[in-house]
């Protein structure tokens, strides 16, 4: 399950030669310009339902592939994670605080100005008891923090309790919310309110989403317009969670763009445009609330050393990807933290089975594990939507059982499956998180600190070594905390808190338009349609 990701910076420049971005079917439109199809239609997959649509509660990655649509990043990010001009045109950077000036004449869909002050109120709103936003620790390290708005000057200034070393690009995280959506923010959940390039004007839930062009916007990254030849009127975002169904309707001519992963990919190479990205990767997560088997280190980490992870990447990646290394995945990467792979437990099932017993968990006559009269026993929920899952379920379960371990696998769509996971109790471990962050930092909530409804600790994680070596690496701004960084999420791998299991590479498939890719979808900005 993909939960986090930002849409701020092109993770796949147009490659090759230009020609061979143009594909054959068009968007639908009410004539052409050239070579460009005007006021036409882009139509795309998004992978499941995004759903809530409010940018201060969402942390699952289609909902912010939509929500980039409408709403601007606080701070834009180039391919290889630089700030670059946005809404926000300059900053002034210290180890605790970042001054921002905004960009004048941004409006928002409603026709009222974005100022320093409308930022200040948001960014003081995630810290508001009552809106328990899971934004806070991804983008914001706490709410110990103050923002003061100058709007002569055009400024805004955070200022954080402690040092937080990287704190600029954590605010690409952030979609800035303007005009009725800042006075009434529970009116988020069903329209836009944002200074997007585009307005969501409708929503069906679990079929698609409807958003229409703002020809006035023209502050997008380094500058973008939007009102210029082949940009599309419409956006429209079908849900298709299947490869069969989005290669058919791509072969078609029923969509301009969408993923296909898996055998279906295989029959699209090479009629039309492909982009070959890296995914965040999948991570195993241990539920180590009091009264859980993984509560018990010795169990967590005998468990990882009963998996063959290659094996397991092998079946979930459809041999297209590779062993997980990374608790990220979603290029640009600020920190290249492949070094903290050292610390997992290596594979070694004769050492997982003699840990075991030496910890007191005996087999049975049936095979299955017992300490103190209690079953060693595991409710591992997955969700159905996630291509080959059951398949890699197969495989955790077989190793797990053939460790003596009673493994009750449970498949939920992509709506239970979170809500389960990540406001329930009633699970053991999960195989198949998928966090697509940037930034090390932004995983800090997940794996430390309070779970809900306070925070986003759902896993109920207490890794002293790592909450200590965060505390450095938040000290030391930019790329030069990196290795500090990199030791925390190591000591993170060597409990068996955190295992990273695969590293995906996704293809979205382009016709009829070019565009950059940004995530999993077009950079909103970029796309232009062509006419046959």
């Amino acid at each position: 399950m993909r939960l986090h990701g930002t849409k701020t910076a092109m993770l796949c420049v147009i490659a090759l030669a230009a020609t061979a971005c143009f594909g054959g079917a068009s968007g639908s439109g009410a004539g052409s310009q050239g070579a460009y199809v005007r006021n036409g239609t882009f139509t795309s997959t998004l992978s499941q339902d995004p759903g809530k649509l409010d940018p201060y509660h969402t942390v699952v990655a289609a909902a912010n592939d939509l929500l980039s649509f409408a709403y601007d990043p606080l701070v834009s990010l180039d391919d290889k994670g630089n700030p670059i001009p946005g809404i926000t045109t300059k900053w002034d950077v210290t180890p605790s605080s970042v001054t921002l000036t905004l960009r004048k004449g941004v409006t928002c869909s409603d026709g009222s100005a974005v100022t320093p002050s409308v930022v200040s109120k948001d960014l003081d709103y995630l810290k508001d008891p009552k809106a328990s936003s899971p934004l806070l620790g991804i983008v914001l390290p706490g709410p110990d923090f103050t923002t003061k708005a100058d709007d002569a000057a055009g400024t805004v200034t955070i200022t954080t309790g402690k040092p937080d070393g990287l704190l600029l690009p954590s605010l690409a995280a952030f979609f800035v919310v303007c005009g009725s959506g800042t006075a009434d923010p529970t009116a988020l959940a069903k329209a836009s309110s944002g200074s997007g390039p585009y307005k969501l004007t409708e929503a069906v839930p679990s079929d698609h989403y409807t958003l229409v062009r703002r020809d006035e916007y023209a502050w997008g990254p380094n500058g973008a317009r939007i009102n210029v030849p082949g940009a599309p009127q419409k956006i429209v975002l079908k849900i298709v969670n299947n490869d069969t169904t989005a290669a058919n309707l791509l072969a078609g001519g029923s969509l301009n763009g969408g993923v296909v992963n898996g055998p279906d990919r295989e029959r699209l190479v090479g009629t039309m445009k492909e982009y070959r990205f890296e995914d965040g990767g999948t991570l195993a997560v241990f539920n180590e609330h009091p009264g859980h088997p993984g509560a018990d280190h010795v169990v967590r980490k005998a468990l990882t050393q009963a998996l063959d992870r290659g094996q397991i990447a092998d079946v979930l990646t459809d041999r297209q990807g590779k062993i997980g290394n990374s608790t990220m995945g979603v290029p640009p990467l600020i920190c290249d933290d492949s070094g903290a792979a050292a610390g997992i437990p290596a594979f070694d099932a004769a050492s997982a089975a003699a840990a075991l017993d030496a910890a007191g968990w005996r087999k049975g006559a049936d095979g299955i594990r017992v300490k103190g009269g209690k079953r060693l026993s595991l409710t591992a929920m997955y969700s159905s939507d996630r291509p080959n899952a059951s398949a890699g379920m197969e495989l955790f379960s077989a190793a797990w059982h053939k460790l003596g371990v009673d493994v009750r696998a449970k498949s939920l769509n992509s709506a239970a499956f979170l809500q389960a996971v990540f406001q329930s109790d009633n699970w053991d471990v999960t195989p198949e998180i998928n966090l697509a962050t940037q930034l090390p930092s932004q995983s800090v909530s997940f794996f430390s600190g309070p779970g809900a409804p306070k925070g986003s600790n759902f896993a109920g994680i207490h890794n002293s070594a790592y909450e200590q070596l965060v505390a450095q690496a938040v000290q030391t701004p930019g790329r030069p905390g990196c290795q500090m960084w990199t030791e925390a999420e190591k000591a993170l791998f060597a409990r068996a808190d955190v295992v990273p299991i695969a590293q995906r590479y996704v293809s979205y498939f382009g016709r009829g338009a070019t565009f950059e890719i940004s995530g999993e979808m077009p950079l909103p900005t970029s796309i232009r349609l062509r006419a046959n």
